[in-house]
Order: C-alpha cells, then sequence, then structure tokens
C-alpha cells in the first residue's frame, strides 16, 4: 500500500474519541493517535519540534501550559507547541481525505509544477505528502519551498525532497522570492495569521507576483465558528465523478451559498462562536475567512481565470435527520461505516483541541474564572461525546478555490 493511501485511508481516522470529560484526556489521547501516526511524513514533522522548548531562538512564551508566541504585536491565537503541531497533522490528513487528495486542480496531475511553493508550511506535512504524490506519478525533478514565521519542519532532504525553508513573517509586505518564480502556491489554514493592514489590502496580490504566468495558485481554509446544516441538503451542483465518489465514500456534504444552514443548535458551540467572534475582533482576526478569500479570488479576475472551488460540511456527529430519515422519518436512512464515522470524529476531535489551543482568548472573551472555565469544559465534553449534542448537524465547513493565473 502507498503512502498516500496509509495516510488517508488509516491510522488517525480510526481512532475513537475519548469516553472521559476532561481536557488532560484530550492531551493523551491527542498525542498518543498523533504521535503513532501512520505516515513517516507526520513522524518526522513532529520528532523535529523539540526544538520549539528552545526560548532562546522563538520569541515563545508558557501560558496555561501551552506555549505561544510572546510577540505584543502578534496576535496569532494558537499555541505554538507539539499538540497543536498534532492538531494540524490530524487535520491535514483530514482535509486530503475529504478532497481526495493533496490539491483540488486536477490539471496539476496532467502539467506537474516545477516549483512548488508552500505559504505558512508549519510542520510541512502538505509539502511532503504532495512530493510523494507526485514522485508516484514519476514526477522526481520538483522542487518544494515552504516559509513560515518559526521553522518547526523538519529538514526534507533527508527524505528526498528538494526542499528549502525561508523564514519569513507573513506581516511584511513582500514575499522573499522574484517575480514569476513559482509553478504553484498553496496555502492552508493561514487565515488566523495576522497580516498587517497592507498586506489584508494586497490580498492575493503578493502570491500572484511570484506565481508565473500559467501557474496554479490553490487555497484550503475552514470558518472558525460553526453552523448546523439543515435535514437532507439537495446536491450543491453535479459533482464530476471523482468528486462524487469522495463525498460518498467520506459521508460529507458538498455546499453553496445556496445551502441551507441555521445557526448552530448547540449551547456550547453557540457559547464558543460568541466568545471567539468577540475575541477576534478585538484581535482584527476574522472567524469567517472562507468568504475573504472567495472574495479575494473573484477580485482578481484581471489576472485569474478558470477558478474554481469546493466547499464542504463535514457534520461532528451524527444528525438526528440522517439516523431517522429525514424530516417526516420517511427518507432514508444512513448507516455510516467505520472510515465515516473516524473521519467525522476527527473533525470534531481538532475542533476540540482548536478550543483548547485558544482559551487563553475565549477565557478572557468569555469572563469565566479558572474555575468557571473548567467547569463548562468539563459540561461541554460531556455533552459532545457522551450526551448526543451534535445531533442538530453542527459541523466543520472546510472549502478550497483554485485558479490559472493568466
Amino acid at each position: 500500500m502507498d503512502m498516500m493511501s496509509v495516510a488517508l485511508g488509516a491510522g488517525p481516522f480510526n481512532t475513537g474519541l475519548p469516553s472521559a470529560a476532561s481536557g488532560s484526556d484530550l492531551h493523551s489521547t491527542h498525542s498518543a493517535i498523533s504521535s503513532t501516526g501512520p505516515t513517516t511524513w507526520a513522524a518526522t514533522s513532529t520528532s523535529s519540534l523539540t526544538s520549539l522548548n528552545d526560548y532562546t531562538n522563538y520569541p515563545l512564551v508558557r501560558q496555561a501550559d501551552r506555549t505561544y508566541l510572546r510577540d505584543p504585536e502578534n496576535s496569532y491565537p494558537l499555541p505554538c507547541d507539539l499538540p497543536e503541531i498534532h492538531r494540524q497533522i490530524l487535520r491535514s490528513l483530514m482535509l486530503m481525505r475529504v478532497f481526495g487528495g493533496p490539491f483540488c486542480n486536477q490539471s496539476l496531475s496532467d502539467r506537474p509544477p516545477k516549483r512548488v511553493l508552500e505559504i505558512a508550511c508549519g510542520s510541512a506535512l502538505w509539502s511532503g505528502m504532495c512530493h510523494d504524490y507526485f514522485s508516484r506519478q514519476g514526477h522526481h525533478d520538483i522542487a518544494f519551498y515552504g516559509i513560515d514565521l518559526v521553522n518547526i519542519a523538519p529538514d526534507l532532504r533527508k527524505k528526498g525532497v528538494n526542499w528549502q525553508f525561508k523564514r519569513h513573517d507573513l506581516r511584511k509586505p513582500r514575499l522573499p522570492f522574484p517575480d514569476d518564480y513559482f509553478d504553484f502556491i498553496f496555502i492552508k489554514d493561514a487565515a488566523m495569521c495576522p497580516l498587517s493592514a497592507a498586506a489584508q489590502a494586497q490580498g492575493l496580490s503578493e502570491p500572484l507576483r511570484v506565481l508565473r504566468s500559467g501557474g496554479v495558485i490553490e487555497v484550503w481554509d475552514s470558518d472558525s465558528v460553526f453552523r448546523s446544516l439543515l435535514p437532507n441538503p439537495a446536491p450543491a451542483r453535479k459533482l464530476a465523478s471523482k468528486e462524487q465518489e469522495t463525498a460518498d465514500a467520506t459521508a460529507t456534504y458538498t455546499f453553496t451559498s445556496a445551502t441551507p444552514f441555521t445557526n448552530a443548535q448547540n449551547k456550547f458551540l453557540q457559547n464558543y462562536n460568541s466568545w471567539l467572534e468577540k475575541a477576534f475582533d478585538d484581535r482584527k482576526l476574522t472567524s469567517l475567512p472562507c468568504a475573504t478569500i472567495a472574495l479575494a479570488f473573484s477580485s482578481e479576475v484581471d489576472l485569474l481565470g478558470n477558478v474554481e472551488s469546493r466547499r464542504i460540511a463535514i457534520p461532528l456527529g451524527e444528525p438526528r435527520w440522517e439516523r431517522e430519515g429525514g424530516k417526516d422519518g420517511s427518507g432514508p436512512r444512513r448507516q455510516l461505516t467505520s472510515d465515516q464515522l473516524s473521519i467525522r470524529r476527527t473533525a470534531l476531535l481538532t475542533v476540540i483541541q482548536m478550543i483548547e489551543g485558544m482559551e487563553p482568548i475565549l477565557m478572557e472573551a468569555s469572563g469565566k474564572s479558572r474555575d468557571e472555565w473548567d467547569r463548562w469544559w468539563t459540561a461541554m465534553i460531556s455533552d459532545l461525546f457522551q450526551k448526543g449534542g451534535l445531533a442538530n448537524g453542527e459541523c466543520l465547513e472546510v472549502s478550497a478555490w483554485w485558479a490559472q493565473k493568466k
């Protein structure tokens, strides 16, 4: 079995969620899952992260047993530590499963790039997986570049990748590369990375500057607040055969702006949504990056052609209307396979880990004391994992956009 099949078919997707209702149990669970993950890329990436404890090299600070950036001018809300990198690895593997591979633009399979840039590369798991994908197609002469504020990526050259890393603060106005340099630029989960006002105004213009004519840009991200998918949504559009096969295999829902959603019905996710929006507003971050990214692509009509997107809702549990057969009980009852259930459990686990990682800013926004927060957290875990609190279609919304530079 090839590495991509191992990574996207087995491993963390077949691990159940904890039954206990404490944050420490979640810590130990996701550490165990990730540290025994199925891919050598994940193992190599995580093994390189012990350098994060070196406070002389990185602007980091310990807070509530987690490690965060201590730069007062950088409002990045998530930790910079091993548990967070484990979460990102799980999320990346899950996204590659529901999108059907390391990228959505199928033209890349026929016309492989020569130079690839991963912006906000983190552990560089995506670059390693993308290298493996092209290598299996017989393409071995692709150069990969990664940029990020902190270098936590392993040296992929030891795994046979033509790899270069550049440390770069995305708040700077220019990327450290010449014009028209790359054939493929990939950006994933970068919406929480703070940008300067000038960089925000530029949108995609700087990545497009370093992308050659005919090159491809692809962006993946997810909204940080949650909604509930209404019962039995109609297909958003006629999907290509491969997309339909992936949607069917993963029990996910492709949606558009016309797909019916409602506000999250779970009271704990309602709490989280309100606190997160307040915390992000205070830090000038967006909790709904998908709308911003879609606007950035549409605003570059003079430079971009063949703009496409795919938006997927991953239920965080088993909605009541799936089990009961629609609004009136007369529709088909959905029986999920163990693999489909494990994708949803992985989505939920990464969401819970994200909430845990943003505990300091959420506590501040909620006004709760430590004891009050701990009681809320314990009640939330019990509700989501033991009491069927996600039966109303609460979901993680993930999106991809891709286009070709004219």
